[in-house]
């Protein structure tokens, strides 16, 4: 489901487990999906496929972390409600193919989903690629940065 057979770090997975997040959980993400649709945002299978297990959970994480600061999340699509315009002037290889996930813990960034599974940290015209889902997250939460390639 995933795409992504990495483990979190054990500090992540822990993290996680405290915001609420078990590795079955399921949530049903109609509600954000039928929330940005009248903007036109498209819920791809990826998006669809990391929203339904951690959709909705706040984690707010911080301090230093193994390259940079640890960045919690609120991993709720419609905190991007109002942005599809802001989403579609960015430009490069993933452009016009992100969707909503939510934001970093303070509200600083947007973060998104393209359609092959990669989460992208959005900040005013800057996409950062942070790496395909469960990599990506437990990236965020650890502070890592993506190997050069990844």
């Amino acid at each position: 489901m995933r795409g992504d057979d990495r483990a979190l770090p054990d500090r992540a997975a822990q993290t996680l487990r405290m915001a609420g997040w078990t590795p079955r959980r399921r949530v049903d993400v109609g509600e954000w999906e039928s929330g940005l649709a009248p903007e036109g945002f498209a819920m791809h299978a990826p998006a669809r496929a990391f929203l339904t297990e951690f959709g909705g959970l706040v984690v707010p994480v911080s301090g230093p972390g193994r390259d940079s600061a640890r960045i919690g999340v609120r991993l709720d699509p419609l905190l991007c409600l109002g942005q599809k315009g802001w989403f579609d002037s960015l430009s490069g290889p993933t452009a016009g193919q992100l969707y909503p996930l939510g934001e970093e813990h303070d509200g600083h960034a947007s973060l998104a989903m393209d359609a092959d599974g990669t989460i992208h940290l959005l900040f005013n015209d800057q996409v950062k690629r942070i790496g395909p889902g469960l990599t990506g997250l437990g990236r965020l939460l650890e502070g890592e940065e993506a190997s050069a390639g990844q």
